[in-house]
């Protein structure tokens, strides 16, 4: 297992949101479940997380693109998840499913649940 990072837009091409972040700025808006259950994820399930993605589109102007995208957690380390993503973004096809990332409670904006 790799150490836990961060992507960023300006080295991977593509970032993570945090969702705490989010939430402050617009609590009435932006509904994150609690930290308890952000904080208590287990291998095997799926959280919600904000994705920013960086493209060209045709005309060769850089575009950043918003979408919020499953991911399954893998495991956990320390504060850490490690996960893969469970669905492709609309914006791009050089991301794909199966992509894997590091990510913490603060990103998670939503859990699913049967």
């Amino acid at each position: 297992m790799t150490t836990p990072q961060l992507t960023t837009l300006d080295h991977d091409g593509w970032m993570i949101d945090d969702g705490e972040v989010a939430h402050a700025e617009n609590p009435e808006e932006f509904w994150i479940p609690p930290l308890i259950d952000r904080q208590s994820l287990e291998p095997g399930e799926i959280a919600k997380i904000r994705f920013y993605i960086r493209t060209v589109n045709k005309s060769g102007e850089v575009v950043d693109h918003g979408e919020r995208m499953w991911v399954q957690v893998k495991e956990r380390l320390g504060d850490w998840y490690f996960g893969v993503l469970d669905n492709d973004p609309h914006c791009t096809e050089d991301i794909r499913s199966g992509l894997p990332l590091w990510f913490q409670a603060r990103h998670v904006i939503a859990i699913y649940h049967d």
